[in-house]
């Protein structure tokens, strides 16, 4: 038999099989002040925007925020509406969640064509980009149909097309001003104090609201302009038309930031304004006391929603760049008022949803305070940052969960603090109970980005802690109780033996060198790894540094300047690996360490688990049920955790993972990229290869995902086999799929 033919033999007869490792999200209980919250992994909230949109087609409007997190990115937050008439309440939705397309800096829902389903308006550079929702059934479909908005700015002249401008900072109004069935737009001129009314003119071309079409009608819409944190009324005459031409096709200069809620609040059929704007900590809300023709405004507080009364009910008003969301949050049929910052940082944090109930039964609205921590209140919520880690606080045998965080916001700053949570449940079925935002009041510390680690580093039975700052410097409170006592820390060494990383260290104690004494390593924002060596004794630790670029890790982007590495090193039966959380959110995974401290360690992903809860991500992946398989806890930048249960509860056994219906490679033939996807709901590691026709090895990679591509634009013509089989398999069986390059 020829080599090529015994090649295709084993590939082809070889069988995959192994016992399954399924991974569930949200099945720890938690509780706080007494009452379980309904969905604590939920990732938490930080700046955000908010609309509707009926995410699973049953009818009912969910609602999907858009939270920019911090200066490292933004992510889709989404909400099943669970709640009866007259009640707010919302479940996780993290199947729909993933479903969005990338975008960046905000991004709303608003069904444009009017057929039932909201499309998504978004920010691109120059304005405003727009996703058609062609959903059907329960995945989530968005097609892009505008890749930047125009407008013709003389609309009664020689066209003059030029973008909508709204800045990457700003959001728009969106809205129906004329009342004729399709979406108009409001925005801030490029001079940044008017704002401009872009009519959508598809009714009036072509009698159906489906198209995007706008002319600017009115450059100084309401005759107001807004600067200096304040509202000017009466500069403009009444629907002033844009008298100076501009030049075809030249992008306009942005508005350094607003945003803009356009609204019926008496119900006479025009549009009333809220704005808020970057440098202001107050919103505006602007009366509209002309007509749905000719709009004016006659009227402006900073106290609303207290209009036109003057001091019923709390204002809004937020540290930094309040924006105001109209939707309907509690199934009345009437449309409440969210309040959140549109800030990076700086803002509240863990009360940053202010939910504000429209409590008329008429057109006239009457918004009433209800709460600063809408959907918040029912997730861990931790401010900023999230670094989460197991740890027997009480000495009763079971795993607490302890998490360090950037800081809650009070009073112009964030204020560090580690929280922690008891596992009430037991060994094998935990829950968790919030005992304190302050564990042992280690914020009088004054410790800023507290990122904790726990080992006993004087051998006296218990474990000490370690606290990474935002200096790069750490700080060591020993652990004073002794063994089988709830712990109790003390004698403080602030930069504890000059220990220094990279600025906001993350650290961890592990054996790398597996010597029997505790090693330090060090994440930081340079997206590297910091190795110091214990080369003290287990009871008398002295910390010496290695490398500052430990393995070779570096978790930061092409053309970043930060990556935000957080490591977590542990054993797999024996063998290191280490997973490192980043920047992006993605986890990534090394191994080859062991016996090659001082090379560079194998990237078996960068992507683990295909799991992604946002910027700044921090993992812990430790057994919290004692099934002999680990969990996942990961932390992010907006505050909250996602947990995922690795617990096979659906399967006992050998399960056949592969076969040649599940998994696909397409296109096929290719010449530039080929795609495997694999239809399965396990995460274990796999190994992929490709074998030309006479069996040599021409691609390879290890992945825990379950979509990979692979490049074959310089790969030789002809036919090649891809084998899929299980990297840590005592039964070494493989599927093989075959495809063509030409």
């Amino acid at each position: 038999m020829s080599r090529v033919k015994i090649l295709l033999f084993l590939l082809v007869t070889l069988k995959l099989t192994w016992a399954q490792t399924n991974v569930y999200r949200d099945t720890i209980p938690v509780f706080e002040s007494n009452n379980r919250i309904f969905m604590p992994w939920a990732g938490g909230i930080n700046f955000s925007s908010f609309t509707n949109i009926d995410l699973n087609g049953d009818g009912v409007n969910d609602i999907v925020a858009y939270d920019k997190i911090g200066g490292s990115g933004g992510r889709f937050r989404a909400y099943l509406n669970v709640g009866a008439v007259g009640e707010s309440k919302y479940k996780h939705d993290f199947t729909h969640q993933e479903q969005f397309p990338e975008v960046s800096d905000w991004a709303l829902f608003f069904d444009y064509d009017f057929d039932g389903k909201s499309d998504l308006f978004t920010y691109t550079p120059g304005g405003v980009k727009v996703f058609k929702n062609n959903t059907v059934g329960q995945t989530l479909v968005f097609t892009l149909v505008k890749s930047l908005l125009r407008s013709d700015y003389n609309p009664f002249g020689a066209p003059s097309l030029s973008n909508i401008p709204v800045s990457s900072v700003g959001i728009p109004g969106i809205s129906d001003l004329d009342n004729d069935g399709d979406l108009d737009i409001l925005t801030f001129s490029v001079i940044g104090v008017k704002a401009e009314y872009h009519k959508n003119m598809s009714q009036e071309l072509y009698g159906t609201p489906d198209s995007l079409v706008f002319d600017m009608i009115d450059e100084c819409w309401g005759d107001f302009k807004e600067s200096g944190c304040q509202v000017d009324m009466n500069i403009c005459p009444f629907m002033k038309l844009y008298e100076n031409s501009i030049e075809n096709n030249v992008d306009k200069v942005l508005h350094s930031g607003s945003c803009l809620m356009c609204f019926d609040r008496d119900g006479d059929g025009d549009k009333e304004i809220i704005m808020g704007d970057i440098s202001c900590s107050n919103v505006f809300y602007a009366e509209n006391t002309g007509s749905i023709s000719n709009a004016h405004i006659g009227d402006t507080t900073v106290l609303y929603p207290n209009y036109p009364n003057k001091a019923s009910t709390s204002i809004i008003k937020l540290n930094s760049f309040p924006c105001t969301y109209n939707l309907d949050v509690d199934n009345d049929g009437f449309k409440d008022l969210i309040g959140s910052p549109n800030a990076i940082s700086g803002a509240e944090n863990y009360q940053s949803v202010w939910y504000y109930k429209n409590a008329s039964i008429t057109p006239t609205v009457n918004f009433v305070f209800q709460k600063k921590n809408f959907l918040q209140e029912d997730m861990i919520e931790l401010g900023e940052g999230a670094y989460p880690v197991l740890f027997d606080a009480d000495a009763d045998g079971k795993k607490d969960l302890i998490v360090g965080n950037l800081g809650y916001y009070t009073v112009n700053t964030n204020k560090s603090k580690l929280a922690y949570y008891r596992n009430i449940g037991t060994n094998t079925s935990p829950s968790f109970s919030l005992i304190t935002r302050d564990y042992q009041f280690l914020s009088s510390y004054n410790i800023f980005s507290m990122a904790p680690t726990f080992g006993d580093l004087d051998g006296d039975g218990d474990k000490d802690l370690i606290v990474g700052a935002t200096n790069g410097k750490v700080h060591f409170f020993e652990n004073t109780a002794g063994a089988g006592n709830s712990a109790v820390f003390g004698n403080y060494v602030a930069n504890y033996q000059n220990i220094l990383g990279s600025n906001f260290v993350y650290p961890q104690l592990f054996d790398v060198d597996k010597n029997g004494t505790l090693d330090l390593l060090l994440g930081s924002t340079n997206g590297k790894l910091t190795y110091y060596k214990n080369v003290g004794s287990a009871s008398s630790p002295t910390f010496s540094l290695v490398t500052g670029f430990f393995g070779g890790v570096d978790v930061k982007q092409y053309g970043w300047t930060t990556g935000y590495s957080m490591p977590f090193m542990y054993s797999d039966a024996g063998v290191t690996k280490l997973l490192v959380g980043s920047e992006i959110g993605n986890v990534y995974l090394y191994d080859n360490i062991d016996g090659n401290l001082t090379g560079t360690f194998n990237e078996v992903d960068t992507a683990l688990f295909h799991v992604n809860e946002g910027p700044r991500c921090a993992p812990f992946f430790e057994d919290i049920t004692n099934d002999g398989l680990r969990d996942l806890f990961v932390g992010n930048y907006a505050g909250g955790l996602a947990f995922f249960n690795s617990t096979n509860v659906n399967q006992v056994g050998v399960k056949e993972l592969f076969t040649e219906e599940n998994v696909t490679v397409f296109p096929n033939p290719a010449s530039d990229k080929i795609t495997i996807a694999i239809k399965d709901n396990s995460y274990q590691e796999l190994a992929i290869r490709c074998y030309d026709v006479i069996g040599k090895v021409v691609f390879e990679r290890n992945t825990f995902n379950k979509l990979i591509d692979i490049d074959v634009s310089q790969f030789s013509k002809g036919v090649y086999f891809i084998q899929l089989q299980s990297k840590d398999s005592k039964q070494f069986n493989a599927v093989t799929k075959k495809v063509v390059v030409q």
